[in-house]
């Protein structure tokens, strides 16, 4: 299998502005009501509305910068799908590039949200033995259109990759192995046992 390389699609990156100023009127909101309301118990109508706007303002604080690094964020993003591993690359401030080999793969599960339905694209989680009792992925490739696709071509690398794995015994000479390893221990057993009773 050639090496596959994929980038989310633009639809993402307008599902996160999206989901951010959702986020953002709703905190925005909420700041303004408290705002408002505490402002009106300090000096009536015209502290609620100071409070209004200070606590509006301050969200913006945190939200006008959130929305101009969402760009740069999605062009971040890249993902390959190797003969055996998956690459996700990502990051804006602190890169990262994050290798999964498939033999550390346990599950690939795919997933959408109500944003990603909206807009029409989902997430393939590729979870690991490492990540075993926790409730994340390892890796996850979001905003792909054709998720299930990707799913598919990860699925059947990962069936390859498995496949192309010989065992490097066969079953008999692990037995014989086996065997041999028991004797030499019960031999050491023995001489432990002979001089311990050498000694009393």
């Amino acid at each position: 299998m050639n090496q596959i390389s994929l980038q989310p699609n633009i639809r993402y990156m307008y599902k996160l502005i999206v989901g951010t100023l959702i986020l953002g009127v709703l905190v925005i909101v909420f700041s303004g009501w408290l705002g408002f309301v505490i402002g009106r118990e300090e000096a009536g109508v015209s502290g609620s509305s100071r409070g209004l706007l200070i606590g509006s303002l301050v969200n913006l604080i945190w939200l006008l910068p959130m929305l101009a690094i969402i760009p740069a964020y999605y062009r971040s993003l890249k993902y390959e799908i190797r003969r055996d591993e998956v690459i996700v690359k990502a990051g804006v401030i602190t890169k990262s590039v994050k290798h999964v080999p498939f033999r550390t793969v346990t599950n690939l599960k795919t997933k959408q949200d109500p944003l990603d339905r909206l807009f029409g694209l989902g997430t393939l989680n590729v979870q690991t033995a490492g990540m075993s009792g926790q409730s994340g992925a390892e890796e996850s490739l979001v905003g792909l259109p054709i998720f299930e696709d990707v799913y598919d071509q990860v699925a059947g690398a990962l069936r390859r990759f498995r496949g192309s794995m010989a065992p490097t015994q066969t079953e008999e000479e692990f037995e014989r192995d086996e065997r041999e390893v028991l004797v030499a221990i019960l031999s050491e057993l023995r001489a432990i046992r002979d001089v311990i009773e050498n000694t009393d």
